[in-house]
């Protein structure tokens, strides 16, 4: 969810306080471009569920009626159709995660969606053949990706003169100055 983090970065003030109205605008806005709702993938996955369950249950109570048959082999292609479905939703999904974690800028994830067409999710649910993709989308397009900082923000270095050396003369002390005019 870094395009989250996104948002509330950019959104917080100078004080550190976060302009949750705007930065709640900006999420509704940029939701349906990073995330399924949940209501969404649920129904997704009941029509799946339910539509198994009715072909199962034509199958083992009407072997014998060819009418029935043909709805079966309707509801086999229903099943078909919602898993390639599901694994398309899934692949989108995987793929924008790890754009982002890979500092895609946010402008340009949907637009290299279609570089990545050829990967498959494996069993595991990961895309084969992602890390090797993405370092040659970066080498070959290194534009729509942020620069690392080359260098974290580190803090100033600072060092005392110490004790003068024998002879050197010491600067005037400006308070002092100060202080010997008003008395």
């Amino acid at each position: 969810m870094d395009w989250i983090k996104t948002i509330l970065e950019k959104h917080t003030k100078e004080d550190g306080t976060v302009d949750v109205e705007a930065a709640n605008k900006e999420i509704d806005a940029e939701f349906p471009k990073n995330a399924v709702p949940k209501t969404d993938f649920n129904s997704k996955v009941e029509e799946l569920r339910t539509a198994n369950e009715t072909l199962t249950t034509l199958q083992n109570s009407n072997k014998d009626n060819e009418g029935l048959q043909s709805k079966i082999a309707e509801y086999e292609t229903e099943v078909q159709r919602l898993k390639s479905e599901q694994a398309e939703i899934t692949k989108s999904y995987a793929l924008k995660d790890a754009l982002t974690k890979e500092g895609a800028l946010p402008d340009y994830i949907d637009l290299l969606l279609p570089t990545f067409k050829d990967l498959e999710l494996g069993e595991d649910g990961n895309l084969q053949g992602l890390a090797e993709a993405l370092e040659g989308i970066k080498t070959s397009k290194p534009a729509l990706f942020q620069a690392a900082d080359p260098e974290p923000n580190k803090a100033p270095n600072i060092t005392l003169g110490g004790t003068p050396k024998a002879g050197a003369q010491t600067p005037p002390d400006a308070f002092a100055a100060a202080v010997q005019k008003f008395i």
